[in-house]
């Protein structure tokens, strides 16, 4: 029979035994290693899914999903598959905040592809910055690089360097004096700043600059009027394929016939789809061409198309090409937080994606040797030929 001491003693060994355990389950785990449980590798993603940008948003998670899809049916990242958790921003950088904020509290997660949106971006930065979680994104503007954000690297290219190869181009072609209607926010006004100092730089002159407010202005008459009357030779559109096209159909009826210009951000197969013959001729910059023949970027167009029965466009690709490169760089480095900064930051040899080659710079952003001259013709994108 135990008597009381005995119970006593039978007790405290217990209590003793089990915040042992305790200690030691919560020691387990590394607060930095972002390892998920079991076997899977927990990648956030958060881009708009709804809104105004919601088509460059899916084609995102598309890129995303194929390159996991491929990744994983490969044996995965060291045995272990990944586990894509994506989250709309909807283009509001309130909301982009609050999944930022999200994405930190959870420690399995490994590091983010994130946003579309230049101002959702910044919104975000600074949460994941506090974190210390690694973040490739493909926002444009170039007040994002003069952050000098330490976790977050562009695998895009900045508005400033698109806007300088489009402004030398629509300025060997003759155009002296060019008006720029930009979405009002920090891509739209990112580029508007940019194509004005290009244009001094080279001798031209900007006939002046007019806003619209992104997924809202639907009637561009005003804005094309003032730039007709101001004397614009060449239109620079600062803004995405939608309000493109919107702004190609009613140029007529104030009689505006001048050249069009932009920057990725119109380059989508949605901007033919929506404008029609009015877009015909526009002039773009671009890193990805869906007619391009090299292998491994047909491989990737024809596995798209498979698996989504659509072309993709320069934001699936950049998405693929930052989930490639981030597996990549996770299986030589693991999961840690710190490493995969280090690892990023200090790449020497070039990532080779479907978008070209890629390292990053003191400030973070992809070094690209140069973009593509697209232009539309016979409503298709095709390779600029003068």
């Amino acid at each position: 029979m135990i008597n009381m001491k005995s119970k006593a003693l039978i007790f405290v060994i217990l209590a003793v035994m089990l915040s042992s355990t305790l200690v030691l389950a919560g020691c387990s785990g590394k607060s930095n290693s972002g390892t998920s449980s079991g076997q899977t590798i927990k990648i956030g993603w958060v881009a708009p899914l709804t809104g105004a940008c919601a088509n460059d948003g899916q084609q995102m998670l598309n890129g995303a999903k194929l390159a996991v899809k491929e990744i994983n049916a490969s044996g995965g990242i060291s045995g272990k598959q990944i586990e894509l958790s994506p989250q709309d921003d909807k283009s509001d950088p309130k909301e982009a905040a609050n999944i930022a904020t999200k994405f930190t509290a959870d420690s399995s997660i490994t590091a983010v592809l994130g946003n579309y949106n230049s101002s959702c971006v910044l919104s975000e930065a600074p949460i994941f910055e506090q974190a210390k979680l690694p973040v490739i994104h493909v926002g444009t503007s170039p007040v994002i690089s003069q952050q000098n954000f330490q976790y977050l690297f562009r695998i895009s290219v900045t508005d400033a360097f698109q806007s300088g190869i489009v402004t030398q181009w629509l300025f060997d072609e003759g155009h002296k004096n060019v008006g720029i209607i930009y979405e009002n926010d920090d891509y739209g006004r990112g580029i508007k700043d940019a194509v004005t100092s290009d244009m001094a730089s080279l001798g031209g002159k900007v006939a002046g600059g007019w806003s619209y407010e992104l997924g809202q202005t639907k009637d561009y008459t005003s804005l094309l009027t003032s730039a007709k009357n101001a004397g614009s030779d060449s239109l620079f559109i600062a803004g995405l394929y939608t309000e493109g096209a919107l702004i190609a159909k009613q140029m007529p009826t104030v009689g505006l016939d001048v050249p069009v210009y932009g920057t990725d951000g119109l380059y989508e197969k949605s901007l033919i789809t929506l404008g029609g013959s009015a877009v015909e001729g526009f002039h773009v910059s671009g890193l990805f061409t869906p007619n391009d023949t090299r292998p491994n970027i047909k491989s990737f167009i024809d596995a798209y198309k498979t698996a989504y029965n659509d072309t993709p466009g320069t934001y699936a690709a950049l998405d693929y090409d930052a989930m490639k490169l981030l597996a990549k760089t996770i299986a030589a480095v693991g999961t840690d937080h710190d490493k995969l900064q280090a690892a990023l930051s200090s790449m020497t040899t070039p990532y080779e994606g479907v978008t070209g080659s890629i390292t990053f710079d003191q400030h973070h952003d992809a070094k690209r040797p140069s973009m593509e001259k697209l232009t539309v013709k016979d409503g298709q994108w095709v390779l600029y030929q003068k």
